[in-house]
């Protein structure tokens, strides 16, 4: 049998990730023609059939794929990793990191990360996808990403999750709302007024839950994906908001202020989510970065 290789490895597990030759010589930055090779001898080298290859419908993976697919996966993690080890011997980290990051949290996470990483691991290539919690997470157990970035409600049950910081909802009011004469206001006191509320999931519904709970039925002026708008609806004297961070002013420029919730309601603070098993040096990084990351919902 001829000598299995890494490259081989590598290749096959960007084909069986993007179900195509061309996407994975793409993300590889390597030819087709390289790639389709690649998955041949490794075929040859282990005598199975890994992949069916149809003209114009991509690649799907053979059972005997399906099953090799996660050792191969394991091996290019141990190899990444055996390489991470001698740079931290020479006290640095280098190569790429993907990371997935719920597109909410993406202004408040990723400049501190990209500015931590320049100062500390130079040499380390950060890739940031940016998507609702379920799917950066699929991606991550895809063997796409290394790590992402969440809130503790959107957790899967296949992922394991390191704790960043304890966060809850707040209310976020105009600077000039009646409700900012209270220290902390309740749930009873916000169904009174206009609302607009982050359509997410699952906040939403969460959200809604909590009203409903207590036989209180929000009044819900706009349902947005957007923070940044659910802000300027704010700031405008519109409506409120349930949100975490509470800036100084919307991006219009009028001025918000936040408001504790009497209401017992369930944290909801801010992930590292990461697939089972054992942790690059970059991963251990990222946390690091992550514990020394300002706590905005306090600004």
């Amino acid at each position: 049998m001829n000598d299995v290789t890494l490259r081989q490895l590598q290749y096959f597990v960007a084909v069986a990730e993007t179900q195509s030759i061309t996407k994975a010589a793409d993300r590889s930055h390597v030819s087709q023609a390289a790639v389709s090779l690649a998955i041949t001898d490794l075929e040859r080298s282990l005598g199975v059939t890994l992949t069916i290859r149809r003209r114009a419908k991509g690649v799907a993976l053979t059972a005997e794929g399906r099953a090799i697919l996660t050792d191969a996966r394991v091996m290019l993690d141990h190899a990444t990793e055996l390489a991470e080890r001698a740079s931290q011997a020479r006290n640095e980290l280098s190569g790429p990191l993907a990371i997935g990051c719920f597109r909410t949290l993406s202004m408040h996470v990723v400049p501190h990360l990209v500015q931590w990483f320049a100062e500390n691991h130079p040499k380390v290539s950060l890739t940031v996808h940016e998507d609702n919690g379920r799917a950066v997470q699929e991606r991550m157990q895809n063997g796409q990403l290394a790590a992402c970035i969440i809130y503790e409600a959107q957790l899967l049950p296949n992922s394991q999750s390191l704790l960043i910081q304890e966060q809850r909802r707040q209310a976020i009011l105009p600077a000039n709302h009646d409700l900012c004469s209270q220290d902390e206001v309740s749930l009873r006191d916000l169904a009174q007024w206009p609302a607009v509320l982050l359509d997410e999931v699952p906040a939403l519904e969460r959200t809604l839950n909590e009203f409903h709970s207590r036989s209180l039925e929000p009044n819900i002026l706009l349902r947005t994906r957007s923070v940044q708008t659910a802000q300027n609806v704010i700031g405008r004297g519109l409506a409120y908001g349930l949100l975490i961070h509470c800036p100084r002013q919307s991006p219009e420029g009028h001025l918000l202020t936040g408001r504790p919730i009497k209401d017992d309601l369930p944290r909801n603070a801010l992930m590292m989510a990461v697939p089972p098993g054992r942790h690059t040096a970059k991963v251990r990084a990222l946390h690091e970065a992550l514990l020394a990351l300002p706590d905005h919902s306090k600004t």
